[in-house]
């Protein structure tokens, strides 16, 4: 809460524990005080919307389910040239800024987060193949937090609509009909840090009275079950940590040891009066990249850019952690 307060306006962070992904932290920014919630009723920015579990467009943080689909089907050899887009069905896809990548194999496209690679790569692998990723770790499903208190289910296209070219383009770089809360993206990120093992996230242990402190309903923990091979798992953690090493997450390396993670800017098809383009601006990993302990994500929602990057205020829980435990 004290880094959301002091470099985000709109967003929210998660923290799971890897071994068990219990959530250790989920803030939403804007919030409201529980004490007297009529005081926010008129405030702008949706303070009574919980962002870790609403849907958003994800963008590039879904690209580890291309590339552990990829891994698993044995098609991490894939080498294709970038010249800054992608012609598809009539349509043209552009990598950020329109950069030409050149010659690109996984490891360089996650690093730079190639477009035109992974658009490459949803061909090869195919409709249904990067669908079954996606579930096996965990989109498209809601997530229970308590109650009847759910999560968001978010969009998974349908395998039908992905047959048209241009749609499994889009889905294949986070984008088109795809949506995701924060609480799925941290779930898929968990599952890679955690061997290959996919938890869905729980909240709550057990309920209790207050007055007698006796236990009135314990909540029985999700049961664990495997997504990915262990040594898919393994990859993508040294590839994840090249994104922050050399590729566009180097602003979510702290400064008390080793990340790995992945950036995303999502396109919202929202505008400014102004006339630009509001997006979603997320990073999603674990801490540290070698024994991960702790999967972390951010997202900065609805914003023409924000004063820190989601991969710098990645750094700073990330540091906050790791104070704590000294």
């Amino acid at each position: 809460e004290g880094v959301a307060a002091e470099t985000m306006t709109s967003g929210c962070i998660l923290v799971l524990d890897v071994e068990t992904a219990q959530v250790r932290a989920s803030v939403s920014l804007p919030g409201y005080d529980p004490a007297d919630p009529a005081a926010s009723l008129d405030q702008p920015g949706s303070p009574f919307l919980d962002r870790t579990l609403a849907a958003y467009a994800v963008g590039s943080v879904f690209k580890p389910v291309l590339a552990a689909a990829a891994l698993e089907a044995g098609l991490d050899g894939l080498v294709a040239d970038c010249p800054g887009y992608t012609a598809v069905d009539g349509q043209v896809f552009h990598c950020a800024s329109g950069a030409a990548h050149g010659t690109v194999d996984l490891a360089a496209a996650l690093e730079k987060s190639c477009n035109g690679y992974f658009i490459r790569l949803g061909q090869a692998l195919g409709a249904e193949a990067v669908l079954d990723a996606a579930r096996a770790l965990g989109f498209g499903q809601r997530v229970r937090v308590a109650g009847r208190l759910q999560s968001a289910a978010g969009v998974l296209p349908e395998a039908d609509l992905l047959a048209q070219p241009g749609q499994l383009a889009n889905f294949s770089f986070g984008q088109g009909q795809l949506l995701a809360t924060p609480l799925q993206v941290a779930a898929m990120m968990n599952a890679i840090a955690a061997g290959g093992v996919y938890r869905a996230p729980s909240f709550v242990l057990e309920a209790f009275d207050e007055a007698t402190g006796e236990t009135v309903e314990r909540y029985p923990q999700p049961a664990a079950r495997r997504a990915v091979s262990e040594q898919t798992a393994r990859r993508l953690q040294q590839l994840l940590a090249g994104v922050v090493d050399e590729g566009t997450g180097r602003e979510a390396a702290p400064f008390c040891g080793s990340a790995a993670g992945k950036t995303g800017t999502a396109q919202t098809g929202q505008f400014t009066p102004e006339g630009e383009e509001k997006m979603n601006f997320w990073f999603a990993g674990f801490f540290p990249a070698e024994d991960p302990q702790y999967t972390v994500v951010v997202l900065q929602d609805g914003q023409t850019g924000p004063a820190q990057s989601s991969a710098a205020v990645f750094a700073q829980v990330c540091q906050a952690l790791w104070l704590l435990e000294q």
